[in-house]
């Protein structure tokens, strides 16, 4: 008569069992995810959190194809400010700066893609982020160097577009003009002033005859 197969026993098997199980529908999500992440038309700003830059980049370049625009990359060894450049519906040449941040967006990106622009000879420049806000100089300075921001919630609402098949939306958002903000360039200038003949900055005076 054969012996039962006892508790100890019968709890390894299903541990291993269990574990085996477990790997296996991991290896399916990761294949189905991977699946997804690469496919354009089912890719979301959720899925676009979880790239690296680079990995951005090549995203916005797929999807600028596909919207109809000729499109290039930049050389990552030496791309002069600019991620991508494309010719837009009026064949006006458009520098892009891609910035994947959770954290707002700052002036570096503006005066980067600002530079491109002029290396490029470029007619716009553009800068498309997943960044939450922009700083306030930031602003600013985009729209003193008539730079065109698409933000967070607009990048979600072009890829939303462009998934449903509204691509003429989605060209529209990504040529919209620059964000027109007040400012004004003496707010960011200090006037030290002299006294008596003494001009001083820091440490640095001198006291004239």
């Amino acid at each position: 008569m054969k012996e039962a197969l006892s508790p100890w026993f019968m709890q390894s098997l299903f541990f291993v069992l269990a574990l085996i199980a477990l790997l296996f529908l991991g290896v399916l999500f990761w294949r189905l995810r991977r699946k997804r992440k690469f496919d354009v038309a089912k890719i979301t700003l959720a899925d676009i959190d979880l790239m690296t830059g680079h990995e951005f980049e090549e995203y916005l370049y797929v999807l600028l194809t596909a919207l109809d625009y000729e499109t290039f990359l930049t050389k990552k060894s030496r791309d002069f400010g600019a991620d991508l450049l494309f010719y837009d519906t009026y064949e006006q040449k458009t520098v892009v700066q891609a910035k994947r941040l959770a954290d707002p967006l700052g002036l570096t990106a503006v005066q980067e893609v600002f530079a491109a622009k002029a290396y490029y000879e470029a007619d716009k420049a553009l800068i498309i982020t997943t960044a939450p806000s922009l700083t306030e100089s930031c602003r600013k300075l985009a729209s003193a160097a008539k730079v065109t921001v698409i933000e967070r919630e607009q990048l979600e609402d072009l890829i939303k577009n462009f998934k449903r098949g509204r691509e003429e939306l989605a060209r529209n958002q990504m040529e919209a003009p620059y964000e027109q903000v007040t400012y004004r360039g003496e707010d960011s200038l200090e006037e030290l002033g002299s006294s008596k003949g003494l001009i001083q900055a820091g440490e640095f005076y001198y006291r004239g005859g």
